[in-house]
């Protein structure tokens, strides 16, 4: 009987600490965790890069950026009710001089962008970073990144022979 009671103490004694935590963790799952595609836009706009509109196309939302010479994409993944939670920088390169063995350069000697190549008869090197949105961060928080993406993008684009038109 005793050790009844004890636990029926102590259960009561929990209960409010486990109804804050279950309280807690429904506000998080209600938050939105991430950042809509047209507030990435106007934040890119206002740093000056020419941002396109939003489009979406086989299940892919994304708009491009012209900067600096080259034309670039940005994607959304994990969006839901039109907040995303994940964001892609993306560009493809071509020329003739984006061959396999520059590309596998590239990831050997390189951190943070990805890349891969497409042969064709235009081959093609495609680069990538990817970037996990946090919730409550706002859009500022992609600015480290897009900082890296601005800073070796060019490099990528001119290691695969691009010369900006």
């Amino acid at each position: 009987m005793r050790r009844l009671a004890l636990a029926a103490a102590l259960a009561l004694s929990l209960s409010p600490l486990t109804a804050g935590a279950a309280s807690a963790q429904t506000a998080r799952a209600t938050a939105s965790r991430g950042l809509t595609p047209a507030e990435v836009g106007t934040w890119i706009t206002g740093l000056g890069g020419r941002v396109g509109p939003v489009q979406t196309e086989n299940g892919l939302t994304f708009f491009t950026v012209t900067n600096a010479g080259l034309t670039w994409a940005v994607f959304f993944y994990g969006c839901e009710a039109g907040v995303c939670g994940e964001v892609q920088f993306s560009a493809v390169v071509p020329g003739a001089g984006a061959t396999l063995d520059k590309v596998n350069a590239w990831n050997r000697d390189n951190r943070y962008l990805k890349a891969f190549h497409t042969a064709a008869e235009t081959p093609t090197a495609t680069v990538q970073y990817d970037v996990v949105v946090l919730s409550g961060e706002g859009v500022a928080q992609l600015a480290d990144p897009l900082a890296v993406w601005l800073q070796l993008l060019p490099k990528f684009a001119g290691e695969m022979g691009y010369v900006a038109p």
